[in-house]
């Protein structure tokens, strides 16, 4: 009937649009609605056919048979496109489409890389059952740097703290974590002091009238006793440890068997401080140039991240350096999408867990 041509072609809205008060179960089931609907609407895959699965997994729900597979991902963290590619290699002879809610034309980029028999789709407008052809984004270009910074810089180094600038941001770090960052104010560039946005702000205001290097100074005494070598776990030395790692490869170079090792931005930059994101250097082993990044915990987004590094860089070798616990079959068998020879180097870290 005209009824159920109509209703059957309204899908369920966008998850982000629903309400936040949704319980996981009820959001879950609408996710699989969804993606139901769109494998039917849109790729003439019936989940009701006695040969289609439907599963629901951590980074989207997958409706699949035999041959084919729609798969879709409504999280907005890139990491998830890592284990869309664990599935794609358990199913290696499934066509499978990507349908993205968020990040299309990143996700498509590194699909291009890592797996272009996959093609990456991208939902259409609320409520339409459409899904859309996606044109891979170029690679962004980090921003210029603040300039006029050299007195700030000067003095973050008297403190003890490294600089580290990425997308034109000039940081100041303590093994791997940001306690403070230059910004732009009306009398030209001044330091901000504390870790995230929030921090740096209550900052302005609590230590208003103090001199800022004698704050700084206190901070990085603060921060740092946390950040050193078998001291025991606590909340300053669980975060960024990608990033202290990549720190204890810059100052001993030889851990990861690279010399003139130089730091390299992520792309897209980090968008916080709590998100971990694979932490990257570049060295030279030999003649070779060589990519270094630095993950922890069973991170599988380490490889769609590294892919856009290595468009940038052109490496002849990745090594992805992470604690000896870490290293997963499922990651060595990842890597070898990376189209240049990588290997997985575990080490023991600095901290304890």
């Amino acid at each position: 009937s005209a009824m159920a041509v109509a209703s059957r072609q309204t899908l369920p809205p966008k998850i982000a649009d629903l309400p936040v008060s949704l319980d996981p179960a009820q959001r879950a089931g609408l996710e699989r609605a969804r993606a139901v609907a769109l494998a039917r609407e849109q790729f003439e895959l019936d989940a009701s056919a006695d040969d289609v699965e439907v599963d629901a997994a951590p980074f989207g729900v997958t409706v699949h048979s035999s041959t084919r597979a729609v798969v879709v991902v409504s999280s907005d963290d890139l990491a998830v496109l890592g284990g869309v590619l664990v599935w794609r290699q358990r199913h290696p002879d499934v066509d499978v489409d990507v349908v993205v809610e968020h990040h299309a034309g990143t996700h498509a980029r590194r699909v291009d890389m890592v797996a272009p028999e996959m093609t990456v789709w991208s939902l259409g407008s609320q409520g339409a059952p459409s899904v859309l052809a996606v044109t891979p984004d170029v690679l962004p270009e980090p921003h210029p740097t603040t300039p006029g910074t050299a007195s700030i810089v000067a003095m973050i180094k008297r403190c003890g703290a490294s600089i580290v600038v990425e997308d034109g941001i000039v940081r100041a770090e303590v093994m791997g974590l940001e306690v403070g960052r230059v910004v732009e104010s009306a009398s030209g560039p001044t330091l901000e002091v504390g870790g995230g946005r929030f921090d740096r702000e209550a900052g302005v205001l609590l230590h208003a009238g103090r001199d800022i290097e004698e704050i700084l100074a206190d901070v990085i005494g603060r921060v740092a006793k946390h950040r050193q070598e078998g001291v025991p776990a606590h909340a300053i030395n669980r975060l960024a440890r990608e990033r202290w790692l990549r720190e204890v490869i810059l100052n001993d170079p030889g851990l990861a068997r690279i010399s003139a090792a130089s730091l390299v931005e992520p792309i897209p930059p980090r968008s916080n401080l709590l998100d971990a994101c694979p932490a990257a250097l570049f060295g030279k082993d030999g003649e070779a140039d060589v990519l270094v990044v630095c993950t922890v915990g069973a991170d599988l987004g380490v490889v769609p991240a590294v892919a856009d590094l290595i468009m940038r860089h052109r490496p002849d070798l990745v090594r992805i350096v992470l604690p000896q616990r870490d290293v997963l079959p499922h990651l060595q068998q990842l890597v070898t999408r990376l189209g240049v020879p990588t290997e997985l180097l575990g080490i023991d870290p600095p901290w304890q867990n």
